[in-house]
Protein backbone atom coordinates (compact mmCIF):
# COMPACT_ATOMS: atom_id res chain seq x y z
CA UNK A 1 0.00 0.00 0.00
CA UNK A 2 2.79 2.60 1.20
CA UNK A 3 4.60 1.64 -2.15
CA UNK A 4 1.46 2.35 -4.19
CA UNK A 5 0.91 5.81 -2.05
CA UNK A 6 4.79 6.69 -2.91
CA UNK A 7 4.10 6.25 -6.91
CA UNK A 8 0.91 7.83 -6.91
CA UNK A 9 2.01 11.99 -7.37
CA UNK A 10 4.36 11.04 -10.37
CA UNK A 11 1.49 8.83 -11.86
CA UNK A 12 -0.87 11.15 -11.51
CA UNK A 13 1.21 13.43 -13.50
CA UNK A 14 1.76 11.60 -15.82
CA UNK A 15 -2.23 10.41 -16.15
CA UNK A 16 -2.86 14.10 -16.78
CA UNK A 17 -0.01 14.30 -19.20
CA UNK A 18 -1.37 11.30 -21.29
CA UNK A 19 -4.85 12.68 -21.24
CA UNK A 20 -3.63 15.99 -22.43
CA UNK A 21 -1.65 14.25 -25.53
CA UNK A 22 -5.63 12.31 -25.88
CA UNK A 23 -7.05 15.77 -25.77
CA UNK A 24 -4.31 17.16 -28.19
CA UNK A 25 -4.75 14.42 -30.46
CA UNK A 26 -8.70 13.94 -30.79
CA UNK A 27 -8.42 18.09 -31.04
CA UNK A 28 -7.16 17.42 -34.60
CA UNK A 29 -9.53 14.97 -35.13
CA UNK A 30 -12.11 16.92 -34.44
CA UNK A 31 -10.37 19.68 -36.63
CA UNK A 32 -10.26 17.82 -39.41
CA UNK A 33 -14.35 17.62 -39.85
CA UNK A 34 -14.52 21.04 -38.96
CA UNK A 35 -12.23 21.96 -41.72
CA UNK A 36 -14.84 20.72 -44.33
CA UNK A 37 -16.46 23.49 -44.72
CA UNK A 38 -13.73 25.73 -45.38
CA UNK A 39 -12.07 23.14 -48.37
CA UNK A 40 -15.62 23.04 -49.72
CA UNK A 41 -15.42 26.94 -50.31
CA UNK A 42 -12.01 27.97 -50.80
CA UNK A 43 -11.08 24.55 -52.75
CA UNK A 44 -14.51 24.35 -54.77
CA UNK A 45 -14.64 20.55 -53.26
CA UNK A 46 -18.14 19.20 -54.22
CA UNK A 47 -20.30 17.90 -51.26
CA UNK A 48 -19.47 14.15 -52.64
CA UNK A 49 -15.57 14.95 -51.92
CA UNK A 50 -16.40 16.46 -48.60
CA UNK A 51 -18.19 13.03 -47.98
CA UNK A 52 -14.52 10.90 -49.25
CA UNK A 53 -12.64 13.00 -46.57
CA UNK A 54 -14.63 11.99 -43.58
CA UNK A 55 -15.45 8.39 -44.84
CA UNK A 56 -11.43 8.35 -45.04
CA UNK A 57 -10.96 9.66 -41.54
CA UNK A 58 -13.42 7.41 -39.87
CA UNK A 59 -12.17 4.17 -41.51
CA UNK A 60 -8.32 5.32 -40.73
CA UNK A 61 -9.50 5.24 -37.20
CA UNK A 62 -11.33 2.02 -37.51
CA UNK A 63 -8.59 0.11 -39.13
CA UNK A 64 -5.29 1.58 -37.81
CA UNK A 65 -5.97 1.62 -34.03
CA UNK A 66 -7.00 -2.44 -33.74
CA UNK A 67 -3.22 -2.97 -36.09
CA UNK A 68 -1.76 -0.37 -34.02
CA UNK A 69 -2.60 -1.66 -30.30
CA UNK A 70 -1.79 -5.60 -31.42
CA UNK A 71 1.83 -4.42 -32.33
CA UNK A 72 1.76 -2.67 -28.77
CA UNK A 73 1.06 -5.91 -27.35
CA UNK A 74 4.01 -8.01 -28.90
CA UNK A 75 6.21 -5.17 -28.09
CA UNK A 76 6.04 -2.17 -25.82
CA UNK A 77 5.72 0.60 -28.29
CA UNK A 78 5.32 3.60 -26.24
CA UNK A 79 7.55 5.83 -28.79
CA UNK A 80 4.24 5.66 -30.62
CA UNK A 81 2.35 8.52 -28.42
CA UNK A 82 4.82 11.39 -29.25
CA UNK A 83 4.75 9.73 -32.63
CA UNK A 84 1.28 9.64 -33.15
CA UNK A 85 1.41 13.12 -32.05
CA UNK A 86 3.61 14.36 -34.39
CA UNK A 87 1.98 12.55 -37.71
CA UNK A 88 -1.11 14.22 -36.83
CA UNK A 89 0.17 17.51 -36.75
CA UNK A 90 1.85 16.89 -39.55
CA UNK A 91 -1.27 15.71 -41.31
CA UNK A 92 -3.26 18.42 -39.94
CA UNK A 93 -0.86 20.78 -41.37
CA UNK A 94 -0.18 19.36 -44.49
CA UNK A 95 -4.36 19.67 -45.32
CA UNK A 96 -3.78 23.46 -45.73
CA UNK A 97 -0.87 23.57 -47.68
CA UNK A 98 -1.65 21.04 -50.70
CA UNK A 99 -4.40 21.78 -53.12
CA UNK A 100 -5.15 18.42 -55.09
CA UNK A 101 -7.74 16.32 -53.83
CA UNK A 102 -5.58 13.17 -54.04
CA UNK A 103 -2.62 14.86 -51.90
CA UNK A 104 -5.60 16.78 -49.76
CA UNK A 105 -6.85 13.36 -49.00
CA UNK A 106 -3.60 11.55 -48.14
CA UNK A 107 -3.17 14.66 -45.59
CA UNK A 108 -6.67 13.62 -43.96
CA UNK A 109 -5.65 9.76 -43.99
CA UNK A 110 -2.06 10.60 -42.55
CA UNK A 111 -3.72 13.04 -39.68
CA UNK A 112 -5.84 10.22 -38.97
CA UNK A 113 -3.73 7.63 -38.62
CA UNK A 114 -1.30 9.77 -36.31
CA UNK A 115 -4.58 10.34 -34.16
CA UNK A 116 -5.31 6.45 -34.19
CA UNK A 117 -1.37 5.73 -33.49
CA UNK A 118 -2.19 7.58 -30.01
CA UNK A 119 -5.29 5.76 -28.64
CA UNK A 120 -4.10 2.23 -28.06
CA UNK A 121 -0.94 2.84 -26.26
CA UNK A 122 -1.87 6.16 -24.55
CA UNK A 123 -4.65 3.76 -22.97
CA UNK A 124 -2.50 1.06 -22.11
CA UNK A 125 -0.15 3.77 -20.74
CA UNK A 126 -3.04 5.32 -18.79
CA UNK A 127 -3.92 2.16 -17.17
CA UNK A 128 -0.35 1.16 -16.02
CA UNK A 129 -0.65 5.27 -14.42
CA UNK A 130 -4.08 4.78 -12.70
CA UNK A 131 -4.06 3.84 -8.79
CA UNK A 132 -6.52 1.44 -7.45
CA UNK A 133 -9.41 3.79 -8.36
CA UNK A 134 -8.75 2.87 -11.35
CA UNK A 135 -11.90 3.63 -13.56
CA UNK A 136 -11.87 6.97 -12.21
CA UNK A 137 -8.60 7.54 -13.22
CA UNK A 138 -9.04 6.23 -16.73
CA UNK A 139 -11.56 8.45 -17.18
CA UNK A 140 -9.22 11.75 -16.53
CA UNK A 141 -7.58 10.07 -19.40
CA UNK A 142 -10.48 9.62 -21.69
CA UNK A 143 -12.19 12.84 -20.93
CA UNK A 144 -9.27 14.30 -22.04
CA UNK A 145 -10.73 12.92 -25.62
CA UNK A 146 -13.84 14.52 -25.60
CA UNK A 147 -12.71 17.94 -24.50
CA UNK A 148 -10.02 18.06 -27.65
CA UNK A 149 -12.81 16.78 -29.92
CA UNK A 150 -15.07 19.70 -28.54
CA UNK A 151 -12.25 22.48 -28.69
CA UNK A 152 -11.03 21.11 -32.11
CA UNK A 153 -13.80 23.15 -34.24
CA UNK A 154 -13.54 26.29 -32.18
CA UNK A 155 -10.00 26.38 -32.56
CA UNK A 156 -10.28 26.02 -36.44
CA UNK A 157 -12.60 28.46 -36.22
CA UNK A 158 -10.63 31.50 -34.57
CA UNK A 159 -7.45 29.83 -36.58
CA UNK A 160 -8.82 29.67 -40.12
CA UNK A 161 -11.07 32.96 -39.92
CA UNK A 162 -8.07 35.48 -40.33
CA UNK A 163 -5.62 32.94 -41.73
CA UNK A 164 -7.41 30.58 -44.16
CA UNK A 165 -6.37 27.22 -44.65
CA UNK A 166 -2.81 27.61 -44.21
CA UNK A 167 -3.47 28.24 -40.72
CA UNK A 168 -3.69 24.43 -40.07
CA UNK A 169 0.37 25.41 -40.07
CA UNK A 170 -0.66 27.29 -36.20
CA UNK A 171 -3.26 24.17 -35.05
CA UNK A 172 -0.12 21.98 -36.32
CA UNK A 173 2.18 23.01 -33.14
CA UNK A 174 -0.79 22.37 -30.92
CA UNK A 175 -0.01 18.21 -30.93
CA UNK A 176 4.00 18.76 -31.48
CA UNK A 177 3.85 20.65 -27.98
CA UNK A 178 2.05 17.78 -26.58
CA UNK A 179 4.83 15.51 -27.90
CA UNK A 180 7.16 16.75 -25.68
CA UNK A 181 5.12 16.70 -22.67
CA UNK A 182 4.32 13.26 -23.38
CA UNK A 183 7.79 12.34 -23.61
CA UNK A 184 9.18 13.69 -20.59
CA UNK A 185 6.20 12.55 -18.54
CA UNK A 186 6.87 8.81 -20.05
CA UNK A 187 10.66 9.02 -19.40
CA UNK A 188 9.87 9.84 -15.60
CA UNK A 189 6.99 7.69 -15.01
CA UNK A 190 9.62 5.04 -16.54
CA UNK A 191 12.20 5.35 -14.29
CA UNK A 192 9.94 3.64 -11.63
CA UNK A 193 10.00 -0.07 -12.61
CA UNK A 194 8.32 -1.65 -10.72
CA UNK A 195 4.72 -0.23 -12.31
CA UNK A 196 5.04 -1.36 -15.76
CA UNK A 197 6.43 -4.42 -14.87
CA UNK A 198 4.37 -5.83 -12.30
CA UNK A 199 1.15 -4.88 -14.18
CA UNK A 200 2.66 -7.35 -17.34
CA UNK A 201 3.08 -9.92 -15.03
CA UNK A 202 -0.17 -9.71 -13.27
CA UNK A 203 -1.90 -9.61 -16.80
CA UNK A 204 0.08 -12.86 -17.82
CA UNK A 205 -1.64 -14.90 -14.86
CA UNK A 206 -5.15 -13.78 -16.35
CA UNK A 207 -6.49 -15.96 -19.32
CA UNK A 208 -8.31 -13.70 -21.93
CA UNK A 209 -12.40 -13.48 -21.76
CA UNK A 210 -13.39 -13.06 -25.62
CA UNK A 211 -16.99 -14.18 -25.16
CA UNK A 212 -17.94 -11.19 -22.58
CA UNK A 213 -15.15 -8.88 -24.83
CA UNK A 214 -17.04 -9.61 -27.74
CA UNK A 215 -20.58 -8.74 -25.84
CA UNK A 216 -18.68 -5.49 -24.34
CA UNK A 217 -17.30 -4.48 -28.26
CA UNK A 218 -21.57 -4.68 -29.48
CA UNK A 219 -22.42 -2.87 -27.16
CA UNK A 220 -19.83 0.16 -27.47
CA UNK A 221 -20.85 -0.20 -31.29
CA UNK A 222 -24.34 0.70 -30.19
CA UNK A 223 -23.10 3.46 -27.59
CA UNK A 224 -20.93 5.00 -30.39
CA UNK A 225 -24.28 4.98 -32.41
CA UNK A 226 -25.68 6.77 -29.72
CA UNK A 227 -23.64 9.27 -28.90
CA UNK A 228 -22.34 9.92 -33.09
CA UNK A 229 -25.92 10.09 -33.94
CA UNK A 230 -27.03 12.61 -31.32
CA UNK A 231 -24.06 14.91 -32.10
CA UNK A 232 -25.29 14.49 -35.65
CA UNK A 233 -28.99 15.12 -35.60
CA UNK A 234 -29.78 16.74 -32.76
CA UNK A 235 -28.62 20.02 -34.76
CA UNK A 236 -30.07 18.52 -38.34
CA UNK A 237 -33.49 18.62 -36.34
CA UNK A 238 -33.43 21.95 -35.11
CA UNK A 239 -32.53 23.21 -38.17
CA UNK A 240 -35.14 21.31 -40.00
CA UNK A 241 -37.73 20.77 -37.75
CA UNK A 242 -37.50 24.27 -35.42
CA UNK A 243 -36.34 26.66 -38.20
CA UNK A 244 -33.18 27.05 -36.10
CA UNK A 245 -30.26 29.23 -37.35
CA UNK A 246 -27.17 26.71 -37.63
CA UNK A 247 -25.42 29.35 -35.31
CA UNK A 248 -28.29 28.44 -32.59
CA UNK A 249 -28.10 24.54 -32.92
CA UNK A 250 -24.41 24.42 -32.83
CA UNK A 251 -24.97 25.97 -29.09
CA UNK A 252 -26.57 23.00 -28.19
CA UNK A 253 -23.83 20.65 -29.64
CA UNK A 254 -21.85 22.23 -27.73
CA UNK A 255 -23.59 21.68 -24.67
CA UNK A 256 -23.76 18.22 -25.75
CA UNK A 257 -19.91 17.62 -26.02
CA UNK A 258 -19.64 19.38 -22.82
CA UNK A 259 -22.09 17.75 -20.89
CA UNK A 260 -20.34 14.66 -22.47
CA UNK A 261 -17.54 15.35 -20.69
CA UNK A 262 -18.68 15.99 -17.60
CA UNK A 263 -20.43 12.47 -18.04
CA UNK A 264 -16.95 11.25 -18.68
CA UNK A 265 -15.74 11.87 -15.27
CA UNK A 266 -18.72 11.61 -13.26
CA UNK A 267 -19.40 7.83 -14.84
CA UNK A 268 -15.70 7.24 -13.41
CA UNK A 269 -15.94 7.95 -10.52
CA UNK A 270 -19.31 7.15 -9.74
CA UNK A 271 -18.21 3.47 -11.24
CA UNK A 272 -15.00 3.50 -8.41
CA UNK A 273 -17.96 4.02 -5.53
CA UNK A 274 -21.35 2.78 -6.92
CA UNK A 275 -20.27 -0.23 -8.82
CA UNK A 276 -19.52 -0.91 -12.49
CA UNK A 277 -22.79 -2.23 -13.36
CA UNK A 278 -24.65 0.26 -11.96
CA UNK A 279 -23.04 2.69 -14.19
CA UNK A 280 -23.42 1.00 -17.36
CA UNK A 281 -27.16 0.58 -17.13
CA UNK A 282 -28.56 3.04 -15.41
CA UNK A 283 -27.54 5.73 -17.50
CA UNK A 284 -28.56 4.20 -20.74
CA UNK A 285 -32.00 3.36 -19.26
CA UNK A 286 -32.50 7.06 -18.21
CA UNK A 287 -31.48 8.14 -22.01
CA UNK A 288 -34.47 6.00 -23.29
CA UNK A 289 -37.31 8.67 -22.61
CA UNK A 290 -34.55 12.13 -22.42
CA UNK A 291 -33.96 11.46 -26.19
CA UNK A 292 -37.92 10.05 -27.07
CA UNK A 293 -38.60 13.72 -25.68
CA UNK A 294 -36.82 15.83 -27.64
CA UNK A 295 -39.09 15.99 -30.73
CA UNK A 296 -41.92 17.33 -28.50
CA UNK A 297 -39.98 20.01 -26.70
CA UNK A 298 -39.21 24.05 -27.50
CA UNK A 299 -35.47 24.64 -27.81
CA UNK A 300 -34.73 26.24 -24.88
CA UNK A 301 -36.43 23.48 -22.80
CA UNK A 302 -34.64 21.19 -24.73
CA UNK A 303 -31.06 22.43 -23.31
CA UNK A 304 -31.80 21.14 -19.74
CA UNK A 305 -32.54 17.56 -20.92
CA UNK A 306 -29.70 17.80 -23.21
CA UNK A 307 -27.38 18.30 -20.76
CA UNK A 308 -28.72 14.92 -19.18
CA UNK A 309 -28.58 13.56 -21.97
CA UNK A 310 -24.81 14.51 -22.33
CA UNK A 311 -24.03 13.13 -19.36
CA UNK A 312 -25.75 9.59 -19.40
CA UNK A 313 -24.45 9.07 -22.97
CA UNK A 314 -20.66 9.41 -22.00
CA UNK A 315 -20.86 8.04 -18.22
CA UNK A 316 -19.94 4.32 -19.27
CA UNK A 317 -17.09 5.38 -21.63
CA UNK A 318 -14.15 4.99 -19.27
CA UNK A 319 -15.93 2.21 -17.85
CA UNK A 320 -16.09 0.25 -21.19
CA UNK A 321 -12.24 1.01 -21.74
CA UNK A 322 -11.32 -0.64 -18.54
CA UNK A 323 -13.34 -4.02 -19.23
CA UNK A 324 -12.14 -4.06 -22.32
CA UNK A 325 -8.94 -4.18 -21.06
CA UNK A 326 -9.43 -6.19 -18.15
CA UNK A 327 -11.15 -9.12 -20.20
CA UNK A 328 -7.80 -9.01 -22.31
CA UNK A 329 -5.51 -8.25 -19.92
CA UNK A 330 -2.19 -9.63 -22.16
CA UNK A 331 -3.79 -7.87 -25.39
CA UNK A 332 -5.05 -4.22 -24.32
CA UNK A 333 -3.69 -2.58 -27.22
CA UNK A 334 -5.96 -5.01 -29.09
CA UNK A 335 -9.09 -4.05 -26.75
CA UNK A 336 -8.72 -0.48 -26.55
CA UNK A 337 -8.07 -0.37 -30.79
CA UNK A 338 -11.57 -2.53 -31.07
CA UNK A 339 -13.06 -0.87 -28.59
CA UNK A 340 -12.14 2.92 -29.97
CA UNK A 341 -11.24 2.59 -32.91
CA UNK A 342 -13.67 -0.23 -34.40
CA UNK A 343 -16.47 0.55 -32.79
CA UNK A 344 -16.84 3.99 -33.88
CA UNK A 345 -16.11 3.05 -37.34
CA UNK A 346 -19.65 0.78 -36.64
CA UNK A 347 -21.17 3.78 -34.96
CA UNK A 348 -20.54 6.07 -38.49
CA UNK A 349 -22.42 2.75 -40.25
CA UNK A 350 -25.35 3.28 -37.57
CA UNK A 351 -25.33 7.32 -37.88
CA UNK A 352 -25.73 6.74 -42.14
CA UNK A 353 -28.37 4.27 -41.63
CA UNK A 354 -30.40 6.31 -39.23
CA UNK A 355 -30.02 9.35 -42.04
CA UNK A 356 -31.54 6.57 -44.50
CA UNK A 357 -34.69 6.70 -41.94
CA UNK A 358 -34.69 10.41 -41.59
CA UNK A 359 -34.73 10.65 -45.57
CA UNK A 360 -37.83 8.30 -45.65
CA UNK A 361 -39.64 9.11 -42.35
CA UNK A 362 -38.74 12.72 -41.12
CA UNK A 363 -36.44 14.02 -38.84
CA UNK A 364 -38.48 12.88 -35.24
CA UNK A 365 -38.29 9.57 -36.43
CA UNK A 366 -34.11 9.55 -35.82
CA UNK A 367 -34.33 10.52 -32.36
CA UNK A 368 -37.27 8.27 -31.53
CA UNK A 369 -34.63 5.70 -33.61
CA UNK A 370 -31.55 6.42 -31.00
CA UNK A 371 -33.89 6.31 -28.16
CA UNK A 372 -34.54 2.85 -28.64
CA UNK A 373 -30.58 1.70 -29.11
CA UNK A 374 -29.76 2.83 -24.94
CA UNK A 375 -32.16 0.01 -24.09
CA UNK A 376 -30.02 -3.02 -26.31
CA UNK A 377 -27.07 -1.06 -24.81
CA UNK A 378 -28.40 -1.98 -21.28
CA UNK A 379 -29.62 -5.33 -22.38
CA UNK A 380 -25.98 -6.35 -23.13
CA UNK A 381 -24.33 -4.45 -20.35
CA UNK A 382 -26.48 -6.44 -17.66
CA UNK A 383 -24.98 -9.98 -19.49
CA UNK A 384 -21.16 -8.59 -18.69
CA UNK A 385 -19.87 -10.79 -15.67
CA UNK A 386 -16.80 -9.36 -13.66
CA UNK A 387 -13.28 -9.87 -15.49
CA UNK A 388 -11.43 -11.72 -13.69
CA UNK A 389 -8.52 -9.61 -14.02
CA UNK A 390 -10.05 -6.81 -12.37
CA UNK A 391 -8.49 -5.52 -8.94
CA UNK A 392 -10.08 -7.46 -5.95
CA UNK A 393 -11.55 -4.09 -4.51
CA UNK A 394 -13.23 -2.98 -7.65
CA UNK A 395 -17.28 -2.42 -6.66
CA UNK A 396 -19.34 -4.44 -9.08
CA UNK A 397 -22.73 -5.49 -7.94
CA UNK A 398 -25.60 -2.31 -8.06
CA UNK A 399 -25.25 -1.69 -4.48
CA UNK A 400 -22.90 1.05 -2.68
CA UNK A 401 -19.81 -0.41 -1.16
CA UNK A 402 -20.76 -1.53 2.13
CA UNK A 403 -17.33 -2.03 3.38
CA UNK A 404 -16.15 0.83 5.93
Amino acid sequence: MSGAAGRRPASRATLLALSLGHGCADLCSGALFALLPFLVVERHYSYAAAGVFALTASVAHAVFQPLIGAQGDRREAHWLLPAGLIVSGLGMGAVGLVTSFPLTLIAVAVCSAGVASYHPEGARWARHASSSRVTADMSIFSVGGGVGYAVGPLVVAAVLAPLGLRGTLVIAVVPFAAAAVVVVALRRFREMPPVAHELHRQAETYGSEWRPFAVLVCLFCLASGVSTGLLTYVPLFLVQARGTSPAASNVMTSVLLGAAAAGTLLGGIAAHRYGRRLVMIAPQLLLVPAVALLPSLSYAAMIPLVILIGICVNANVSVALVLAQEYLPAHMGLATGLTIGLCGGVGGLIVAALGLLGDAAGPSSVLYAIAALPLAVAVLAARLPRPAAAPPETVWELRVKAER
